[in-house]
């Protein structure tokens, strides 16, 4: 009599308990459409993480690229200016000397001939550095555009490094 109440005990509380275990065991349909969407939302999460590291390596490869023509425009100019400057040095002491000529020889302190011809070899020496001095300034001209553009396009990549870094920031929910 004994093992019957066991055994119509655990017939009893086998079936209460089927059930419960049934529906542990299968999830529910709330559940799995929660694992889907979050599964579904870990593939764009890594999607996205590809990409932005593909863009990331790119645009710090133009960064970088940039940073090297704006150092080697600036170099250029500054070495276009530093000959500006020595040309109107020589220019300016050649510019002097012809006038001290020109002036001894109004005053009749020497010789017309051969200060005549000295003078005559000066010119075109001065006109050759007046002519280089505008080359000069031409280039000066140019180089900074060229450095005001390429300024530009690096103010443009930062700009996009700034967004990119603003869409990579964690939403705090």
């Amino acid at each position: 009599m004994r093992v019957m109440t066991r055994l119509f005990s655990l017939v009893i509380c086998g079936a209460l308990l089927a059930p419960c275990v049934a529906r542990a065991q299968a999830p529910a349909p709330d559940l799995v459409r929660e694992l889907l969407t979050e599964v579904r939302a870990l593939r764009i999460a890594m999607e996205r993480s590809a990409t932005t590291g593909a863009r990331i390596q790119l645009l710090v490869a133009r960064v970088q690229l940039q940073e090297q023509r704006i150092a080697e425009l600036s170099r250029r100019a500054t070495a276009v200016r530093d000959d500006i400057s020595k040309l109107d040095s020589t220019i300016a002491s050649t510019t002097a000397e012809i006038q001290r000529m020109e002036s001894a020889l109004d005053r009749g302190l020497a010789e017309r001939g051969q200060v005549e011809r000295m003078v005559e070899l000066l010119k075109p020496e001065l006109a050759r550095g007046e002519k280089r001095r505008q080359d000069l300034v031409n280039e000066e001209s140019m180089l900074a555009q060229q450095l005001s553009a390429d300024q530009g396009r690096w103010t443009d990549v930062n700009k996009q490094l700034d967004e990119l870094e603003r869409s990579l920031t964690p939403i705090k929910r």
